[in-house]
């Protein structure tokens, strides 16, 4: 049942993030994950990135810098990481392309993609 919970959870951040842009339900989503016990590694990688993407969409660069490296450490940690990591290591790395040349524009959404096997 567990397993079970964890997926709908992950649908639920997924959706949070994409569709509505809710960074702070999607950090509510990956607490939770940790309070049920659910693989801790992966709920701390998915609070970091909720408030990483948080971050950049306040425009508090320091912050974002911070939970960015921080994110990369914990990524490389999981196995079982359930979205598309490249896809979402490449999205980043564009927005700190973006960052770097003009930290006043608006920034492009970041976008979780299923890793399909």
């Amino acid at each position: 049942m567990k397993n079970r919970d964890q997926q709908v959870r992950i649908h639920d951040y997924m959706r949070m993030f994409n569709e509505k842009m809710d960074y702070v339900e999607c950090h509510h989503i990956s607490r939770e994950m940790l309070i049920e016990g659910d693989n801790k590694p992966l709920a701390k990688c998915l609070a970091t990135l909720s408030a990483l993407v948080e971050q950049a969409d306040k425009k508090k660069w320091a912050g974002y810098n911070k939970l960015h490296k921080t994110f990369l450490q914990q990524l490389d940690e999981i196995d079982d990481f359930p979205f598309d990591e490249e896809d979402l290591k490449m999205q980043l790395q564009h927005l700190d392309e973006q960052v770097k040349y003009n930290s006043e524009q608006s920034i492009k959404p970041i976008q979780l993609s299923i890793t399909i096997n």
